[in-house]
């Protein structure tokens, strides 16, 4: 079992601090959740052409195959059901089953007429047909993995939506902080109960706690800024996303120039980066060893980024507003923008996270642009990757206890969600998105 050193260390620390010289202080602060709510059903699923392959995550193309290619896939596999139709007539007599197979789809169909032909007489000849049922089963398969992987999928309608469910949730932080000459240390400790429900990371549904109690981290600050210990749980400055693994932050401020530094301490190997690999599929035709030939599909990878163990970042007020720089360990890069003119608030951000700069892979560029008229302000962005969601828009209403917002962007991924104001903490809120996911609740804060 791993052993949180660097964050009991300072726990230590803080005790002997308290016992000594300082003063300490205690707070809480929190927020409860209860409603209905439901999880929306699986997106709609686009046709995958014949041919193509696909990494986990990651659509790539396989080996290029000519029209001949599958058309032999086709009459090895009839040559096949021919064959089983065959046996299966010799042992157990003519069993009516017709082989019309001019598809992969038709061959699916005949070769599980006959193993249901076998299997009901079975009993007549055991000895015979316990073969041919094995036989016809593995031909099964075969024709599955190349209904799947050479010729494609088709297409899928949107699922549909869970049942409505009830939820309540308890979030709860407990600090502590002793104050020592300098310095200043802090603790964090949080508490979940309960079974909540998360609309705006569109994950639905959580399970009810067991155990819901957990450190958050320990913070040192003084003259020389301010280091946060959390193992494993802090975001790397660059790839912020995907990269939380960290152990420290160092922050501080100089004038007016913030500095920040998250390291790695614990890192568990040096990993190295690496491309995606697609998935390839090769097909071997009937012979004596191999009746029925086989479908082979050697699954390929997903890209993997190369360990970081350090990036940073500076901050700095520019012509009215602030602009910031990035870089990690791994040559990962990032730098953006923000400022506002004539009451349009405009942003930019550039990044070339660690395995795209490795892979040469192009920079993810982004603009955005607020505005706000009033109660009502709204927004637009726009991204050079060509992903399907390069751009989206926004609109969002508060006034007088109540606030509604809108989105959506290029894919279609449409959200609206709104609460209105009960009394000082408290509100009833509710949402509904593109896959249906719903909740109707209240939400109040302590």
């Amino acid at each position: 079992m791993r052993n949180t050193l660097l964050t009991t260390t300072a726990l230590v620390l803080s005790a002997g601090i308290a016992s000594a010289d300082g003063h300490a202080s205690i707070s809480w602060s929190g927020k409860a959740t209860a409603g209905v709510a439901r999880e929306g059903g699986a997106l709609k699923v686009a046709a995958v052409a014949a041919g193509a392959v696909s990494t986990a995550g990651k659509a790539v193309t396989a080996t290029a195959a000519s029209a001949g290619y599958y058309a032999g896939v086709i009459a090895e596999l009839n040559v096949e059901v021919d064959s089983i139709k065959s046996l299966v007539d010799a042992t157990i007599g003519a069993n009516g089953a017709t082989v019309t197979s001019t598809s992969v789809t038709n061959i699916r169909s005949d070769l599980v007429a006959l193993a249901k032909v076998a299997a009901a007489n079975l009993a007549l000849h055991p000895a015979e047909n316990a073969v041919k049922v094995a036989e016809i089963t593995r031909a099964i398969l075969v024709t599955n993995r190349t209904t799947d992987v050479i010729y494609g999928s088709v297409a899928s309608a949107q699922g549909k939506a869970g049942n409505f469910a009830s939820y309540s949730e308890v979030n709860a932080t407990v600090t502590g902080s002793v104050t020592a000459g300098d310095l200043t240390l802090t603790g964090s400790m949080s508490v979940d109960a309960g079974k909540g429900y998360d609309f705006a990371n569109d994950d639905g549904f959580d399970a009810a706690k067991t155990n819901g109690v957990g450190l958050d981290n320990v913070t040192i600050a003084g003259s020389f800024g301010s280091l946060k210990i959390d193992e494993n749980a802090i975001a790397h400055l660059v790839d912020a996303g995907d990269d939380a693994t960290a152990d420290l932050l160092y922050t501080n401020t100089f004038g007016s120039i913030s500095v920040s530094a998250a390291i790695d301490v614990s890192k568990d190997g040096d990993t190295k980066a690496s491309k995606a690999v697609a998935n390839s599929v090769t097909y071997t035709a009937h012979s004596t060893a191999n009746l029925y030939g086989s479908t082979l599909l050697v699954v390929g990878a997903k890209a993997v980024a190369a360990d970081v163990a350090w990036s940073a970042k500076v901050s700095m007020p520019v012509a009215g507003g602030t602009a910031y720089i990035a870089m990690d360990e791994e040559g990962g890069n990032a730098f953006g923008a923000s400022t506002t003119l004539g009451g349009i608030g405009l942003t930019f951000a550039s990044k070339l996270e660690a395995l795209e700069e490795e892979l040469s892979i192009d920079r993810d560029n982004t603009i955005g642009a607020t505005y706000a008229m009033g109660a009502t302000t709204l927004g637009a962005t726009w991204n050079s990757l060509e992903d399907g969601d390069q751009w989206g828009i926004s609109a969002a209403y508060a006034a007088d206890g109540m606030a509604l917002s809108a989105s959506t962007d290029e894919g279609s991924d449409w959200s609206v969600s709104g609460s209105y104001l009960l009394g000082t903490g408290a509100s009833v809120v509710g949402g509904i998105n593109y896959t249906d996911d719903a909740y109707l609740g209240l939400s109040f804060s302590f």
